[in-house]
């Protein structure tokens, strides 16, 4: 049926009250009569054969709508976003798909977005994404232009957002972290979530190369045993990094030395390099859609991005022949960082096996251990004597 009557922006809750006032006016007929009548009334009346129906319309519509705002909020467009919302004020609840992040999540870069935002109702300590950060976090942790926006921070901040143990340390405020642990000392029994490796406070300390605040954790009482998601102490993560002044630093403090390996049988390199099933250039991208559309218009075949969706692509793949290119916003000093991904059918061994070695002979370093990256799979970097990155993958 014509869905012509239908208002452009029409509102499901509207809809819905409207239903509810059709259902008295109903019950004075027949007093047995069920809302789900009233709703296929008002459906009716719209020029739709259901209330399933006029719904699938509304959200195909608040879908564009969507699509749109979270495209504004990518690009920094602070005066779309507030036309959008003038026009549609529930796009202040609405939640994408990537991360199951709000709209101010994804604006933790750009300060007018996230004023524009703010003063649309968005809550500051919203922690509903699914690594549970929150959009502190986001803002510190995982800025998705690489830098910390700390006027998006002080604004954040200044507007009620609270610090979390993390959140302080990545922002690397000494006076925030004493204070979180003061208050709250399990702050510093705290864990993150298995994107980030279950990693403590005094991992993540490592992990951002942060002495002083490791110092200051040493110092209130973390337990620099406590392992991480991947069973490795402190020290170890400190060992695996090539980290010698953090390692230093945790072995003044008392911290156990890694276990030994195991007199298990281990595979040999030679074993494991036929678990290697390809080898792929990864290359830094500022803009990794715009990239993968000029390979496209030279020839190249895409044949992977993600997301697919909403707020830029931020990892793709092309082909040339044989030939294969993968393109990552993520990589190190883009757009020059260039890394080298192998995918393997044996990550957890070949991480083991390399393991090993750097805690015994000190010349692995790894950039990341073993983890689950968002496109799926196993994987973990090393870095080799030139400072190259080797990626490898299971998928």
């Amino acid at each position: 049926m014509s869905a012509s009557t239908l208002p452009p922006r029409a509102s499901l809750e509207f809809l819905r009250k409207l239903a509810k006032d059709r259902l008295a006016d109903l019950r004075t007929a027949n007093p047995r009569a069920q809302l789900a009548a009233a709703l296929v009334a008002v459906a009716q009346e719209h020029g739709f054969s259901s209330w399933r129906a006029l719904k699938a319309e509304i959200d195909s519509r608040h879908a564009t709508s969507a699509s749109r705002f979270f495209d504004a909020i990518a690009k920094g467009d602070a005066g779309a976003v507030r036309a959008l919302l003038r026009e549609e004020p529930s796009l202040i609840r609405a939640r994408h798909s990537r991360h199951d992040a709000s709209a101010l999540h994804h604006a933790s870069c750009d300060l007018e977005t996230a004023r524009v935002l703010l003063d649309a109702g968005a809550d500051p300590n919203d922690t509903a994404d699914d690594a549970h950060i929150g959009v502190i976090g986001w803002a510190t942790m995982t800025p998705p232009r690489g830098e910390i926006a700390m006027d998006v921070v002080s604004l954040l901040v200044a507007r009620g957002a609270r610090h979390h143990i993390f959140s302080a340390i990545a922002a690397g405020d000494l006076d925030v972290v004493r204070g979180l642990i003061e208050q709250h000392p399990d702050a510093l029994d705290q864990r993150l979530s298995s994107r980030y490796h279950g990693q403590t406070p005094v991992h993540y300390a490592i992990a951002r190369t942060r002495p002083d605040i490791l110092d200051l954790l040493i110092e209130m009482g973390a337990d620099v045993d406590a392992p991480d998601g991947n069973g490795q102490t402190a020290l170890e993560f400190a060992l695996l990094r090539g980290d010698a002044d953090a390692a230093g630093r945790l072995r003044a403090a008392g911290a156990r030395p890694p276990r030994k390996a195991s007199g298990e049988a281990r595979p040999a390199a030679s074993d494991l390099a036929e678990s290697i099933q390809s080898a792929t250039l990864v290359v830094g991208a500022r803009d990794v859609a715009a990239t993968l559309a000029w390979y496209a218009s030279i020839g190249f075949t895409e044949t992977a991005r993600y997301p697919t969706d909403g707020i830029g692509v931020f990892w793709g793949r092309m082909t040339f022949g044989v030939a294969e290119l993968t393109f990552d916003v993520r990589e190190p000093d883009a757009p020059r960082g260039v890394s080298l991904l192998f995918t393997t059918c044996r990550v957890r061994e070949l991480h083991e096996f390399l393991k090993a070695r750097q805690l015994q002979a000190a010349d692995v370093e790894f950039v990341k251990t073993l983890h689950e990256p968002e496109h799926g799979g196993l994987e973990f970097s090393i870095r080799d004597p030139n400072g190259f990155t080797l990626r490898f993958l299971q998928q």
